[in-house]
């Protein structure tokens, strides 16, 4: 049941996921962990991979604080939530296919030790002294979470068949493309249009993305690592997080850009029901408060300042767990009153946007217009096991699972396409 206490937050940065810290070589977005440690009691962090396990931890270490990671951690505030397989498209004679790719160890046992804290970087991080190092374990090891490949096969299935929909793979790099360009404060944005050739003999679809990779990551002025896999891995991950999400029952806390393809594909699952869909609502709005995730990742804020911040932002959290009587004006007079509080005032505005099933009238900005659905083939066999994942979604939103998700999301363009 959702008490909008507790989010799932991904550490790692790649093309999809914090792109602004990927160009500059930074393998964690420590300040999103920030930000969501601000609004929410316990935050599920998802690691991504050792080495990005091992910065988080380092974070901490820097500043003398390993004995408070690990009190949070005892305490609840931080949870790990570990893939214990890796999502991606595999190529084949030019042919990309997404896959969960599990070995048999990982399959049947608890690899989270041997992963993580086994790993060479990590281990120079745990404390030292023998006590301290066994509690610090013992912690770790009682709030893991450590889920299969087996539970996400549906999800998969899903983000592949999501590709042959133009319109879907075409929200999927607009939201790349929207992304990049305003790191590097170009105004002028192409709109993107995928094409989509469907073989429905083969089961076999191709793509024609609308854009040529390289020359995005020239824009960017970095390499990317992108190729035509990308879209499909990006859209598996969307998938995973809010398949983790619906099943732990919390809210989503997700960067630009992966949380465009996040709000797509829960607008598509609400819009199932006609009852859902007039509850789907955004809400964005400048507020008197700086963006968190910005001011920790430069180095301006650090640890115990935004413990103090958490301990302040007490009035925040309550607004999100109280369903039913959530007020506009109430969260923007919080944010006011905080940064008047804290001092944060000095650091300027920043936007806050969240959407999902918010669930009260007072927020206004209602997402209407039904979904279209996807259009032509469906790829090889796979049509049933796709159609479980969005209808077991569907009936999980708005019951026992409403949720709330921070970060952008592309509201004129979902309307415009699937009115």
């Amino acid at each position: 049941m959702s008490s909008h206490s507790s989010a799932l937050v991904p550490l790692e940065t790649w093309a999809f996921s914090g792109p602004d810290l990927y160009v500059q070589g930074r393998g964690i977005d420590i300040g999103l962990f920030a930000e969501a440690l601000i609004y929410y009691d316990t935050v599920y962090v998802v690691p991504g991979n050792a080495h990005c396990f091992s910065l988080f931890l380092k974070w901490f270490e820097a500043q003398g604080r390993l004995d408070l990671f690990r009190d949070l951690v005892e305490d609840g505030a931080i949870k790990i939530y570990d893939y214990s397989f890796i999502t991606a498209a595999v190529e084949t004679d030019g042919t990309y296919m997404i896959m969960n790719l599990q070995d048999e160890e990982q399959a049947k046992e608890s690899v989270f030790s041997k992963r993580y804290l086994n790993n060479r970087e990590t281990r120079k991080v745990l404390p030292s002294k023998g006590r301290h190092r066994k509690r610090f374990i013992q912690a770790l090891r009682a709030n893991i979470i450590e889920v299969k490949a087996d539970s996400f096969g549906s999800a998969v299935v899903d983000a592949e068949k999501d590709l042959v929909n133009p319109e879907r793979s075409s929200l999927i790099i607009q939201a790349l493309v929207d992304e990049l360009y305003s790191i590097q404060k170009i105004r002028k944005v192409p709109e993107i249009k995928a094409t989509v050739k469907i073989d429905s003999m083969k089961g076999e679809h191709k793509i024609d993305w609308g854009i040529n990779f390289t020359e995005l990551s020239l824009i960017s002025g970095s390499d990317l690592g992108l190729n035509s896999g990308s879209p499909l891995t990006a859209n598996a991950h969307s998938n995973r997080f809010i398949w983790s999400a619906s099943s732990l029952g919390v809210d989503l806390y997700l960067p630009r850009p992966m949380s465009v393809l996040a709000g797509d594909k829960l607008f598509e699952s609400a819009s199932k029901s006609q009852k859902l869909r007039a509850t789907i609502e955004s809400l964005q709005e400048e507020v008197e408060f700086p963006s968190i995730r910005n001011l920790v990742n430069t180095g301006v804020l650090k640890l115990d300042d935004l413990i103090e911040i958490r301990r302040k932002a007490l009035r925040f959290r309550k607004w999100l767990q109280q369903e039913s009587s959530r007020d506009r004006n109430a969260i923007l007079a919080y944010h006011y009153e905080l940064a008047q509080d804290t001092g944060l005032v000095k650091f300027g505005r920043s936007s806050l946007r969240m959407f999902g099933i918010l669930g009260s009238g007072a927020l206004g900005g209602a997402i209407g217009g039904a979904f279209a659905g996807p259009v032509g083939g469906l790829v090889g066999g796979l049509a049933g096991s796709a159609l479980n994942f969005t209808t077991e979604l569907s009936s999980k939103i708005g019951s026992d699972w409403k949720p709330v998700v921070f970060g952008s999301w592309l509201d004129d363009r979902i309307k415009r396409l699937y009115k």
